[in-house]
């Protein structure tokens, strides 16, 4: 019997070992660009962005960091690594695939006490094949001199 109680807690022990292993790394990993991309706009201003648009840490194939830059009720697209042609784009009415309103959600967010957080979940159609999934998305408030910047990254839940 001893040496059964004894093979069963070497085992426990040796299993412990791998609880945890194969969790979701994608919030960290992406709350944690969020917070690296906001540090570098509070020091440099528009001038993170080049940074932030290139292919590497910021950008790679299966996120991005984006930022919108709020001028009052007016939210504009200023940086968006995937096509760039979309810089510059009004999103202040910015809509999920269930026409729910993407730009409320971020916003508020972004306005709450601590100024950032998870979105809810939403869905937008996956580039990658093409079907509608749900997706969240980590929001963070930055404030550069008079500007006022909401910076963001996101993955799909599958």
């Amino acid at each position: 019997m001893k040496k059964f109680l004894a093979i069963l807690l070497i085992l426990a022990f040796l299993l412990s070992g791998c609880i945890g292993q194969g969790a979701d790394q994608r919030p960290e990993k992406v709350s944690t660009l969020v917070k690296e991309a906001s540090v570098m706009i509070q020091e440099k201003g528009e001038d993170a962005f080049p940074q932030i648009r290139e292919k590497g840490k910021f950008y790679t194939d299966d996120t991005y960091v984006f930022v919108w830059k709020v001028e009052g009720c007016k939210i504009t697209r200023v940086v968006f690594p995937p096509d760039l042609a979309q810089e510059g784009t009004d999103v202040s009415d910015f809509k999920d695939d269930n026409n729910v309103s993407i730009t409320n959600m971020f916003i508020s967010i972004a306005n709450s006490e601590k100024g950032e957080g998870w979105s809810g979940q939403y869905l937008r159609t996956n580039p990658a094949d093409n079907k509608i999934e749900k997706k969240v998305t980590y929001i963070k408030k930055v404030v550069y001199k008079d500007t006022t910047y909401v910076i963001g990254a996101w993955y799909y839940i599958n």
